[in-house]
């Protein structure tokens, strides 16, 4: 009998070891953002060869200009209506991947330096053009419409390959009740070609993050509602990046965020991760849009450091489609 309440106190003592041990492991994870997640992301790597790519070689910076002057006495810009579009000609007998950035120099003015506002990267075939036009911009960037009744920047475009980058201009007047009156003028200009100087540094970017990544389950109350979304990080540099972290924010009304930390990445690697929200409110109002920022914090010194952002929106009837 002695023998046997010694086992059973060992084995009790053995138990409470353990819960200690596991009491100990829980307060390890990282603390919830303000939103209260408790969501640990799913990472693990990418299935596809790892390969070295390199950073843009290639920049196009175009003047932009876009919408209303209504004041007379405005001496930043002349009185009238200005549309800027500009076409985008892969001539190279392989696909070309670019960027797209607008950074403004008004509003602000004032010598003040301007807001970049990252417009996406894209895949150019050979052979193909694209298009960019302030419509387009408007409902990428302003959808609300455009800060003030005309926006002027730069468009700045990089390619791994060079590329045709040429600008159409065109103005017309308006009448006292600032309505367009008559076309007035229609250039065309053809962008400089500029060699960016590579630097040996990493370079983090988003791949492979389009609507179909993105879902939403809700179960038995509109407060059980979870959001999954997966998207890959590549450092198409050519130096591995140490610890980051990355930063994802969620709808309703981009109230959600939730954050991953990453050891690093090695130079032409990759990796696909998984992250879900926390219980909560249906993405969808009626849309659901995801924003995701690698290296959050700006740990990392990159080659380029406004390539970083990306934001995709889904439709509520598209989810629905799917489902």
């Amino acid at each position: 009998m002695k023998k046997l309440f010694i086992a059973m106190t060992a084995c009790f003592i053995s138990l409470l070891n353990m819960k200690y041990v596991h009491a100990q492991h829980e307060q390890k994870l990282p603390p919830p953002e303000a939103s209260g997640n408790l969501s640990m992301p799913e990472t693990h790597k990418s299935a596809r060869p790892q390969h070295n790519v390199p950073p843009y070689k290639f920049e196009y910076a175009a003047q932009f200009v876009c919408g209303i002057q209504k004041e007379p006495e405005n001496t930043r810009l002349a009185k009238g209506f200005y549309l800027t579009s500009i076409m985008i000609h892969n001539p190279n007998d392989t696909d070309v991947r670019l960027s797209k950035n607008l950074v403004l120099t008004y509003p602000l003015g004032e010598q003040k330096m301007g807001k970049v506002m990252p417009l996406g990267e894209d895949l150019l075939r050979s052979g193909e053009a694209m298009e960019i036009t302030g419509e387009e911009i408007q409902k990428q960037l302003f959808p609300d419409g455009f800060p003030a009744s005309y926006i002027k920047g730069m468009l700045v475009v990089r390619g791994m390959s060079s590329l045709d980058v040429s600008a159409l201009y065109e103005t017309a007047t308006v009448n006292n009740e600032n309505r367009i009156e008559a076309l007035t003028d229609i250039e065309v200009k053809q962008i400089v070609e500029r060699e960016i100087m590579q630097k040996d540094l990493p370079d983090l970017i988003i791949r492979d993050f389009d609507a179909n990544q993105l879902s939403a389950d809700c179960y038995d109350w509109p407060e059980t509602c979870v959001t999954r979304v997966s998207f890959t990080v590549e450092n198409t540099g050519i130096k591995d990046a140490g610890s980051f972290t990355i930063r994802v924010v969620f709808d309703p009304s981009q109230s959600v965020v939730v954050t991953q930390a990453v050891v690093g990445l090695e130079a032409g690697a990759s990796r696909i991760f998984t992250v879900k929200s926390p219980p909560g409110r249906n993405c969808f109002d009626p849309d659901c849009s995801v924003c995701i920022t690698a290296d959050s914090e700006n740990k990392v010194t990159e080659a380029d450091e406004k390539n970083n952002y990306l934001c995709v929106t889904k439709s509520e009837q598209d989810e629905f489609k799917r489902k």
